[in-house]
């Protein structure tokens, strides 16, 4: 059906910081699974065989060694030596792009019907796909016709002033003659290309159901979490799902007896001693909570970062990689 996609992976991942000091957000794992690899079950579905990753300069090693462990899809790295953008790097690979193709935000995933969308597509040279939102006063909105041409664009509506509640998903499908009527170099989507469609009545829409996961920042990532953990995933399950609250601890990583951790994802190699407590946070890859720390409120903690005993992490505090943090040295609490 489509043989091709384009994942954009290629941003520094600031947003979840610091986990993303030396791993991909792309790779962040997700129940054990990289996040990635959910995007290629959703691909797999259309019979996707072939993935382009438009990557940066700062994950690139990452992403090569990645690549050259999978089996299936076949997968292409190209680097942006400099920032590119949203459309920028497709514009980058378009001799080696088919006619009709799938581009992919690299930090999102719509668990929906995808050979759907493709069927439902009206014929137009970019396809959006939407997902409807609770509240639209975070995204911009995607107003449609009823032949399944996109109208406008509305910003960040004030609550109760949207005119619809769709907002773009982060999954297009496209013909490679929409992205060659731009000359190399920086180019946005959202900026740039899909206004110009909209303008010309190019631009269609397809609206689909299913659970978004988004590991943008701390709190989507392990919202992402909880909604595996309620079985509302069909890409990705715990190991035991039986499990409640849920907690993700990755090969490699020690929670002592003891410990207290709850809706929290311990990456490996890191150490929780006992007595500790971790809830609602992320511990990155060899850092260690000392005995009576707590870390909460979505902070994270980076690799080899360690929090020394009595601390407290909240708020949505970041731990630099390999900071050290003494006992007692951050606190939200009067002494005692």
């Amino acid at each position: 059906m489509i043989r091709q996609a384009v994942l954009l992976v290629g941003g520094r991942g600031t947003r979840v910081w610091p986990l993303t000091h030396s791993m991909p957000k792309g790779l962040l794992p997700v129940a054990g699974v990289p996040f990635i690899e959910l995007q290629f079950r959703l691909l797999a579905e259309v019979g996707v065989e072939e993935v382009i990753l438009a990557v940066g300069t700062h994950h690139e090693a990452a992403w090569r060694e990645y690549a050259a462990a999978v089996d299936s899809p076949d997968i292409v790295v190209s680097v942006e030596e400099t920032p590119l953008d949203t459309a920028g790097p497709v514009r980058a690979v378009h001799q080696q792009l088919d006619e009709r193709f799938l581009v992919l935000n690299g930090d999102v995933v719509l668990e929906g019907d995808l050979v759907g969308f493709v069927e439902r597509a009206p014929d137009a040279p970019a396809v959006l796909a939407l997902v409807r939102v609770e509240d639209t006063s975070a995204y911009g909105v995607v107003v449609t016709g009823q032949d399944g041409i996109v109208d406008r664009f509305v910003e960040k509506p004030p609550p109760g002033t949207a005119p619809t509640d769709t907002v773009n998903a982060g999954m297009y499908l496209m013909r490679r003659d929409v992205i060659e009527r731009y000359p190399a170099g920086r180019l946005s989507f959202e900026r740039v290309v899909f206004p110009n469609l909209v303008e010309s009545h190019e631009l269609g829409a397809v609206t689909i159901e299913g659970e978004w996961l988004d590991i943008g920042t701390p709190g989507l990532l392990l919202a992402t979490h909880d909604a595996v953990a309620a079985g509302r995933s069909r890409l990705v399950h715990f190991p035991d799902d039986s499990a409640r609250p849920w907690v993700h601890v990755e090969p490699g990583a020690v929670v002592e007896q003891g410990a207290s951790v709850s809706e929290a994802l311990i990456m490996e190699g890191a150490t929780i001693r006992a007595g500790a407590s971790v809830h609602r946070a992320v511990i990155g890859r060899g850092a260690t909570v000392e005995a009576g720390a707590t870390v909460t409120g979505e902070s994270i903690v980076g690799e080899n970062a360690t929090v020394g005993q009595d601390c407290e992490i909240d708020r949505g505090a970041r731990i630099a990689p390999d900071a050290k943090l003494g006992p007692g040295s951050i606190t939200f609490s009067p002494p005692r």
